[in-house]
């Protein structure tokens, strides 16, 4: 191996194909390797709903996609998958870090030609076969850590020692802050919204729409304008805060790099744990966070100004997509009113 390259990388490619909120969770330390790194190409290997994102964010020379779920059900992914990686070994790459964990991340990190492979030690994969394709496995040290932490460990073992913020200085297109505009606009909205939240991939993260509902109208009687933000398949849950609503329900369509920049012109956003949530903590919007099967030292917001509202009993079954009760979700919206106020009243971050 060529020490130079070795001490001072001239490409380094990123693997994690998603989610939105896993990716958002990455973005720190794919920053921090370009501080370390400054003359280096980072490129980053995601899934193509993602590019969009990764596109405008600062540092990332070029963002390879894939369709790992396309292509495992169809025979012709296999041909598109054998071109990718061709192009990616094409690039030699010096550092190839894989930020997921899993198989499929480690086998295509490992095909990609990288002279080096960085994955995580089988104590903190999810698919612990995921090791045998890294050419360093690194055990960081132990404690319970924020996802962003995990990353920026990965990038600098065994446990990062340098300062780290979750906002990212996304580079928005004129046509998209054009669009955030004219749609405020049209919805009379003159001042930064708050943004709420009702949706999330998993039914045991979701608060009830009503009370969505109920939130929306005590801080529209405060004065606040209210905007909703769901994602693709979520036509269903925006129609019932509609039905359950005795006032016009405010909201239009965004992308993800739209959402990005709404978020970065809200008051706030009220959310649970979800990609939406994570994508305006990275935005740099201030945050309410409703957790009932998630812990917040893992997934709740990575600014520590923001606000977490739990369930006073802690959830039996964390992170699970299933659950007969459901009860770590039933928190009173009287306490996320008052966690929305109090993170107003701390401003938004210097």
């Amino acid at each position: 191996m060529n020490n130079s390259r070795a001490t001072n990388p001239s490409k380094i490619l990123i693997v994690r194909f998603g989610s939105l909120g896993d990716i958002a969770h990455g973005l720190p330390a794919q920053q921090e390797l370009h501080r370390k790194w400054p003359e280096a190409e980072i490129h980053w290997l995601a899934e193509k709903p993602y590019k969009p994102l990764l596109e405008i964010t600062p540092f990332i020379s070029r963002v390879w996609t894939a369709e790992m779920k396309k292509w495992r059900k169809k025979l012709q992914g296999i041909s598109q998958f054998k071109t990718l990686l061709q192009q990616l070994r094409a690039e030699k790459f010096d550092l190839v870090y894989d930020f997921q964990g899993l198989l499929k991340s480690a086998v295509t990190s490992r095909l990609s030609g990288g002279r080096r492979i960085i994955g995580f030690d089988k104590s903190l994969l999810r698919e612990k076969p995921a090791r045998f394709f890294y050419t360093e496995s690194r055990k960081l040290e132990p404690g319970n850590r924020h996802q962003v932490d995990y990353a920026l460990d990965l990038a600098s073992p065994p446990r990062f020692k340098g300062n780290a913020s979750a906002v990212i200085n996304f580079q928005y297109p004129a046509d998209c802050l054009e669009y955030i505009k004219q749609s405020l606009s049209a919805l009379e909205i003159n001042s930064p919204p708050i943004l709420l939240n009702p949706g999330a991939a998993w039914v045991t993260k979701r608060w009830d729409p009503e009370r969505f509902v109920e939130l929306a109208d005590k801080l529209e009687k405060d004065g606040y304008p209210v905007v909703y933000t769901t994602g693709p398949g979520e036509e269903e849950l925006l129609e019932a805060v509609r039905q359950l609503s005795s006032n016009p329900v405010k909201t239009f369509p965004t992308t993800i790099v739209q959402l990005s920049a709404l978020c970065a012109r809200a008051a706030l956003m009220v959310a649970g744990d979800t990609g939406p949530l994570h994508l305006a903590v990275a935005s740099g919007t201030p945050s309410v966070a409703i957790l009932g099967p998630a812990h917040s030292w893992r997934t709740g917001p990575f600014n520590p100004r923001d606000e977490v509202v739990t369930h006073e009993k802690s959830c039996p079954r964390p992170y699970s997509r299933t659950c007969p009760d459901h009860f770590c979700m039933d928190i009173p919206v009287e306490r996320v009113y008052k966690a929305v106020r109090r993170r107003i009243a701390k401003g938004v971050d210097a």
